[in-house]
């Protein structure tokens, strides 16, 4: 018997200043792990992390006008608001074998951030050669 996919809700988001809205169709994070990193750039951007298959995101308004940041292998692509600089998104394009893009669930609405169930990884020791900027 296969195993059933969890029911989904839309959650809606925005960056701080709102220029870029965007819905995400998600199981409840009341159930749902969300992924806090203690890497350079998790830290720096303060992400807290899902993983929505990338067909489950649907950007309102402003997705045009996000600006990227890539570093170390360049492969994920970081995204933020070229207005406020909140970090949006990550998404790998593919990189790790799945089509899923990570959204920074503080920019979810309606959120209560220290009810949710963390789940932290070590992305200091597992994630590479640790980024040095020169």
């Amino acid at each position: 018997m296969a195993a059933t996919e969890p029911e989904k809700k839309w959650y809606y988001g925005n960056c701080h200043c709102a220029a870029v809205k965007f819905k995400v169709h998600f199981p409840s994070l009341d159930e749902h792990e969300v992924t806090v990193c203690n890497c350079s750039i998790c830290t720096r951007n303060g992400y807290t992390l899902v993983y929505p298959k990338r067909e489950d995101i649907e950007y309102l308004r402003g997705e045009d006008t996000l600006k990227a940041y890539y570093f170390g292998s360049k492969k994920a692509e970081h995204r933020f608001c070229p207005v406020c600089g909140s970090s949006v998104s990550i998404d790998p394009h593919g990189a790790f074998g799945t089509d899923f893009v990570a959204m920074n669930v503080r920019m979810f609405q309606d959120v209560e951030l220290d009810k949710l169930k963390v789940k932290t990884v070590n992305g200091k020791e597992t994630l590479g050669e640790p980024y040095n900027p020169e």
